[in-house]
């Protein structure tokens, strides 16, 4: 980006998103801010490119996303994404007349892709909390060797009988790198959590309300954002289930999502047409 500053007038639509826009924050969440702004000219039928624009400063993190970059997410039903648009009217900081129109056409965006990727998102969750509770409960106690996998010397190199062997040692290292990397760069705040609960429950609530709000809207076709459940998702992060107790419900709310998928009368696909003559427009209105 050679210009910091023209996001701003070409600003059309920006909310507050993240754990305050579920209604789910703590005194400690950071404020996360996501907005949407047409480029100049030059960005959209020129040689030079604008994706987004990003800025870190203490507890707040805001990124601004040209148009093309969120349509297209947002029609990928991207989670991060597709939500900023059913956001609560107390968490919009800002809209104009082009930002209306975006989010007087939010259900074309809508389709069957929910159940794999608010399930995808929340699947990462879930590998992260197993994961770590693996290494909180049975840490690697050293790093792996290759002569532990029958490796020997040949001329200055290892070798390995079979590949399996060799497969097995390559895991293994994997394995020990990413717990000595886990180690070295531990949220203390997360820690503490992993340590009090046995995972971090943070995870845990994502982890959940990702799954529910997949089957809320193949079974509705409305995304939540602003929880109904948020009293109950705080309980989760206060760490109201058990380790196991916690599997168990994903195990649970996986089932339910497979069976709203099964089930759901919203389109396999988002209105690709209309979302991309409403992007077209309000570019040509925005710039023209």
């Amino acid at each position: 980006m050679t210009d910091d500053s023209f996001w701003i007038d070409n600003l059309i639509y920006k909310v507050i998103s993240g754990s305050q826009s579920y209604g789910i924050d703590t005194p400690e969440s950071d404020l996360d801010v996501r907005g949407i702004c047409i480029p100049p000219k030059k960005y959209l039928i020129g040689l030079s490119r604008f994706d987004q624009w990003t800025c870190q400063s203490g507890d707040e993190d805001t990124v601004i996303y040209a148009l093309e970059k969120f349509v297209n997410l947002a029609l990928a039903c991207n989670p991060n994404i597709i939500e900023l648009l059913y956001v609560n009217e107390q968490h919009v900081l800002y809209i104009n007349d082009h930002g209306q129109r975006l989010i007087d056409s939010r259900d074309s965006f809508l389709s069957k892709k929910a159940r794999w990727t608010f399930g995808g998102y929340a699947i990462s969750q879930l590998k992260k909390i197993e994961r770590h509770h693996r290494w909180l409960s049975n840490p690697p106690g050293h790093q792996p060797t290759q002569d532990e996998f029958g490796g020997y010397a040949v001329d200055g190199h290892f070798k390995f009988p079979d590949q399996h062997k060799q497969h097995a040692y390559r895991s293994a290292l994997k394995h020990w790198n990413q717990y000595q990397e886990w180690i070295r760069n531990r949220n203390p705040k997360r820690a503490e959590l992993e340590r009090k609960y046995g995972y971090d429950t943070k995870h845990a609530v994502h982890l959940i309300r990702l799954l529910k709000m997949g089957i809320e809207i193949l079974e509705t076709g409305n995304i939540n954002v602003y929880r109904p459940d948020r009293e109950w998702l705080r309980e989760v992060r206060r760490g109201m289930f058990s380790y196991e107790e916690l599997l168990d419900q994903s195990v649970k709310y996986e089932q339910w999502l497979d069976d709203a998928y099964e089930k759901s009368r919203i389109p396999e696909k988002p209105n690709f047409k209309i979302v991309e003559d409403l992007t077209i427009s309000l570019q040509e209105q925005f710039l023209w």
